[in-house]
């Protein structure tokens, strides 16, 4: 038990940061982070909407960016908020974009014609039903 004791002082001194870091956490720093550092420069109220409960931090922020990615880039085009609503608990990034993209797309072109709030809400993992 003591050897316990000294080995997690020393791992955080060497590793410069906490080992017990978990999904949440890990996707709050990528979501909290500076863009310039590979984050998305969201605030505080934001990454922890976004995160808050994630069991997957990478299907939550891959999920976001697409959300919030431009449409000629293969993006949705939501907002911030719109896409932290969509994407907040995501575990399966690509069931929540398609879902969706066919709840917002257009009748004529076999979606469901919601709008955007009713299509997050229908989509988004984080709604409680």
């Amino acid at each position: 038990m003591n050897r316990l004791l000294f080995l997690i002082p020393i791992t955080l001194l060497f590793n410069g940061q906490a080992v017990f870091s978990n999904e949440a956490t890990n996707c709050f720093e990528k979501a909290w982070g500076h863009p310039d550092d590979g984050g998305f420069g969201l605030n505080r109220g934001q990454a922890t909407a976004l995160c808050n409960g994630a069991s997957n931090a990478v299907e939550v922020t891959t999920c976001f960016e697409k959300a919030w990615g431009h449409p000629n880039e293969g993006g949705l085009g939501l907002n911030r908020g719109q896409a932290v609503r969509l994407c907040s608990g995501a575990s399966n990034a690509v069931e929540v974009t398609t879902c969706f993209q066919k709840a917002w797309g257009h009748p004529n072109e076999g979606g469901l014609g919601l709008n955007r709030g009713a299509a997050i809400d229908l989509c988004g993992p984080s709604v409680k039903r």
